[in-house]
């Protein structure tokens, strides 16, 4: 077990304390009012800047940003409050125990996905010599680095950016790694 290894199990751990303390509930209507506001924000920050511009002194050019920033506050806002109530409810009719175990089991999933784009990021570019190797050494990377390939991939599908699976070509980065030559990070994982 190396550095890195310890690195993943801490991120995992405050993940999991922090779903534990919000609960299910309030993770889930965090994580929706984040998306839902985001989404309502970009759809609607134009109507409401045109509004602002019309009965307003706000200069032109900051009434789309604040626009914007109204909208995602409001939502969120919402939602946060959402939370609170449903969370409250919960505890009422006894849900409380199954609201925090279910808010363990969300906080791990968020914990795993932040890991995995993470190590997919850092290992699409070429990392230090020094930070390649401990993550090559890692025992822990290996499946949160194939995940993260995975889910990055999915959002290059959406995005319209060339995807090497597709062309068949495949980008690396490659890293001299003295037992065995030169090989790309993702090798160098699959090697030991």
């Amino acid at each position: 077990m190396n550095l890195v290894d310890i690195l993943i199990w801490v991120v995992l751990l405050v993940f999991a304390v922090k779903g534990f303390m919000k609960g299910l509930v309030r993770e889930v209507c965090s994580l929706a009012g984040i998306v839902a506001g985001g989404w309502a924000a970009s759809v609607y920050c134009h109507s409401l800047a045109e509004v602002l511009r019309r009965h307003s002194s706000v200069p032109s050019a900051l009434t789309t940003p604040l626009s914007f920033g109204l909208i995602f506050l409001a939502l969120g806002l919402l939602f946060f409050f959402l939370g609170h109530l449903l969370t409250v409810l919960f505890r009422i009719v006894l849900l409380g125990g199954v609201n925090r175990m279910g808010g363990v089991l969300f906080g791990l999933i968020q914990g795993v996905l932040v890991i995995c784009i993470l190590l997919a990021v850092a290992s699409s570019s070429l990392p230090p010599r020094h930070v390649s190797s401990c993550l090559a050494s890692s025992t822990a990377t290996r499946p949160f680095f194939s995940w993260g390939k995975t889910i990055l991939s999915w959002w290059k599908d959406d995005s319209g950016i060339e995807n090497p699976r597709k062309t068949g070509r495949v980008p690396s980065a490659t890293v001299e790694a003295p037992e065995r030559g030169a090989h790309s990070f993702q090798d160098r994982l699959s090697i030991r």
